[in-house]
Order: structure tokens, then C-alpha cells, then sequence
């Protein structure tokens, strides 16, 4: 019978209210031999274009994905379209012919050159790395790999060059190695996301990793005591009484037949958490497929041209999910990459027995309050994300389900997206 070999993805991000840095690993394996040291991308390409091709590719991704993910309209989803995307990347540079091709484009780098692509993960990782004393962003992103397997150098140098990615070799038959993932991913979430891998499949090969953290205050934290119970009218028409922190400041509006849209920036300014709420009548459905393709960016640069009196209503979160990711990438376009008989990753390591992904797995946490914002999300991929100041204020009161993106200022990329339908879960 033919021995069929899972490759494993793993995607961490975690936020949290602040510090920053870019990283390949923090914390030495244990048990395991370090074949490739980790490290910051070696970036010669030029500065990532805010809301260009690559940015837009990785935001289109993720609008797809949460869409794909988000259907209990009583649940939370929460991703990380960075996280997913970067973990993916990795992955295809060991993927051939229509394999690569399906998982290019969900990825939506399908018109970008592989090189290319590439090239941009490593000025964008580069970029996000490069902040201010008073926000915390650190990117880790590694690879684990089965001893006696023969990993093809090209791919290892690429996830090297291009994402700083570590590469650790352990005995998976007689090593610890979820141990040592686990430990691996609670180092580099802050303790965020303790656990991302439970039982080893004995015909795993290698276990991709990507970590995202972040932790930022509010430029303008909202006041305690204006923090009120408020009656929260959920996607299923229940209403539940939330914590629903309140303020009015001068800042940049968007409005439509559709959404309202603002945003809240982080001290250091480097870093913005975006509201989207729905009109009333209007599905986060609808609202979540008016950011798709274009849209977020349309909305961006149309908040950036004017700033009016808002009033803002926004209630206190702290919620987790883990969501596996194997059906909705399949629907979305690459199930050739989870066919254990035709899967096609010779890119990635000589091997007499085919390789394909087993499963995506993607943890994520996060805590909004007056203060600031703290999340985590963790992603495993197993295979063998104006008006006018004279009118009256603005007002976003988020009673009802709504959209919100933390998004790096500078290139436009979002670091989370996610859906509320109920801030008690």
C-alpha cells in the first residue's frame, strides 16, 4: 500500500493591549537539530505599495476566507488573512504544476510571478517589523521537519530568504513534537495560544508555522465609566446586554447604503482597528462582500480624505475561535492540494509516496476594552488570512452585528478581520 506523507500547517496571531518586532523563532526546539537558523527576510525589493496588487491579494484573500468561515450567525469568526496567507505562501513554494496553480490563485498572487511574490512577503514582513516604541507586532514563522526526509534546497531557501522561516528537524516517531510546536507557539503568542498541535500523524513529513502578535493602547482610550450595559441585538434577532464603551472624537467617517465605516488608531499610529457596520436591514453578509476585491480599499482611501465628529459605540470583546480550514479553501478553489493521490508537492522533498495537506487549522483570540486590543490566532495546515463638521455628529453604535479590521496603516494589509455577532462569547 502506498505510504502517503501529510504536510502540516500551523498559523498563530495573537493581539493584545503593547511593543514591536519581526522574528523567525524565539525559542530553540526542544529535541530538535536546527538546520536553518531563523531570522528577519532578506528584503532587497522595493517598499510594498499600499494598497497595491500584493496588499490587495492578501485583503481579497482574507474578505474570501472569512466569508467562507463565517456562517453561524450566532458565532464569532475571526482570522487572519497575514497569518493564513503568509502560511500558504510557504507552502506552495513546494507545490508544482496545478497544485501550485489552484493554490496561486485562492491566494490571488495567480498574475504575480512566483519570485516576485515572494520578494514582496519579505519587503511586507520587513515593513511590519519596522515601528514605533509604542505598539508590539512580532512575526514568526518556522518549518518542522521529519528527520530523514530529503527537504529540495530551493524550497527551503525560499521560505528562508523570503520569511525568515527556521528550519528544525526532529525524530517525529520518538520526539516530542507537539510538545515542542506547543511551546513554540506559546512563546511567540504570549502565552496567547498555548496549544496549536495534539497528536502527530505517524506519515507527517513537516509542519509549517506562522505566528502573528500584536499589542497596542488606543491614541484616545475610552473612559470607564462611560462604559455602559447595553441590549445587543444578535444575528439570530436574541438580544443579550453587552459592555458598550462609548466616546465622541473628530475622526475619519465613511458611509453608504450599505455600511458606516471609521477608525480607531493605536498610539504610534501605525496601526488602526476599522468598524464596519452594517445599515440597519443590511446583513454582515452583504456589508462583508462590499470590502471584497476593491471595496476595503475604496472605503480606506474615501475615510483618509476627511475626518467629521463621531460618535462612537463600541462594545468590550474578548473572544476566541478555532475553526479547521480544509473545506472552506477547498470551496474556495485548491482542493487539489488535499487530494492524498493527486496532490502535487515534488517541490518540496524527494519522496517515492505522494505528499498532500491533511488539514488547516486556525486558532484566533482577542480582547478589545477601553484601553486597547489584544488578540491571538493561531493557524495549523496539515498536508503528509465624509462628512461635513458643521452637521451633526456621526454616529456608529455597534448594537447589532458588525465587521472590524486591524489593519497596518503603512501598507494597507489587514492583520485581523473578523465578524461580531455576539460580544458575551
Amino acid at each position: 500500500m502506498t505510504r502517503r506523507l501529510l504536510l502540516v500547517i500551523a498559523l498563530l496571531c495573537a493581539i493584545s493591549p503593547c511593543l514591536v518586532a519581526l522574528s523567525g523563532c524565539s525559542v530553540p526546539p526542544a529535541n530538535a537539530t536546527v538546520l536553518v537558523q531563523p531570522g528577519a527576510p532578506d528584503s532587497t525589493a522595493t517598499q510594498v505599495q499600499p494598497e497595491g496588487a500584493f496588499v490587495g491579494a492578501i485583503n481579497g484573500f482574507g474578505v474570501d476566507l472569512l466569508r467562507s468561515v463565517a456562517t453561524n450567525k450566532t458565532e464569532n469568526a475571526i482570522i487572519s488573512p497575514v497569518s493564513v496567507h503568509a502560511a500558504l505562501s510557504m507552502t506552495a513554494n513546494g507545490a508544482t504544476d496545478e497544485t501550485a496553480k489552484q493554490m496561486r490563485s485562492v491566494l490571488r498572487t495567480g498574475a504575480i510571478p512566483v519570485d516576485e511574490a515572494n520578494a514582496q512577503w519579505a519587503s511586507l514582513l520587513k515593513q511590519l517589523g519596522d515601528r514605533g516604541p509604542e505598539q508590539t507586532l512580532e512575526i514568526a514563522n518556522a518549518m518542522w521537519g521529519n528527520t530523514g526526509v530529503d527537504f529540495k534546497q530551493p524550497f527551503i531557501d525560499a521560505d528562508r530568504t523570503s520569511f525568515g522561516a527556521q528550519l528544525a528537524v526532529l525524530d517525529f516517531a520518538r520526539d516530542d513534537v507537539a510538545g515542542a510546536i506547543n511551546k513554540w507557539a506559546d512563546v511567540n503568542t504570549h502565552g496567547m495560544i498555548k496549544k496549536v498541535v495534539t497528536d502527530v500523524p505517524p506519515e507527517a513529513i513537516l509542519y509549517l508555522t506562522n505566528a502573528v502578535y500584536f499589542k497596542g493602547d488606543w491614541s484616545e482610550p475610552f473612559e470607564a465609566r462611560s462604559t455602559r450595559a447595553t441590549p445587543f441585538a444578535r444575528g439570530d434577532g436574541t438580544k443579550v446586554d453587552v459592555k458598550m464603551m462609548g466616546s465622541t472624537q473628530h475622526l475619519p467617517y465613511f458611509e453608504s447604503d450599505i455600511l458606516q465605516a471609521t477608525r480607531l488608531l493605536y498610539k504610534g499610529d501605525d496601526t488602526a482597528y476599522y468598524i464596519f457596520l452594517p445599515r440597519e436591514g443590511v446583513s454582515v453578509d452583504i456589508a462583508l462582500a462590499s470590502l471584497g476585491g476593491s471595496g476595503f480599499a475604496r472605503v480606506r482611501r474615501s475615510m483618509s480624505e476627511a475626518a467629521t465628529e463621531v460618535v462612537v459605540g463600541l462594545p468590550k470583546l474578548e473572544t476566541k475561535m478555532g475553526v479547521g480550514l480544509r473545506r472552506p479553501l477547498s470551496d474556495m478553489g485548491m482542493p487539489l492540494a488535499f487530494n492524498r493521490d493527486r496532490a502535487q508537492f515534488s517541490g518540496m522533498a524527494d519522496s517515492r509516496n505522494p505528499i498532500y495537506i491533511d488539514q488547516v487549522l486556525h486558532r484566533t483570540a482577542i480582547k478589545v476594552d477601553e484601553k486597547g486590543t489584544e488578540a491571538a490566532a493561531v493557524t495549523n495546515v496539515t498536508a503528509g488570512v465624509g462628512l461635513d463638521s458643521s452637521e451633526q455628529p456621526a454616529r456608529i453604535f455597534c448594537d447589532r452585528p458588525y465587521l472590524f479590521a486591524i489593519v497596518d496603516e503603512a501598507s494597507g494589509s489587514m492583520l485581523f478581520l473578523g465578524v461580531v455577532n455576539d460580544p458575551t462569547r
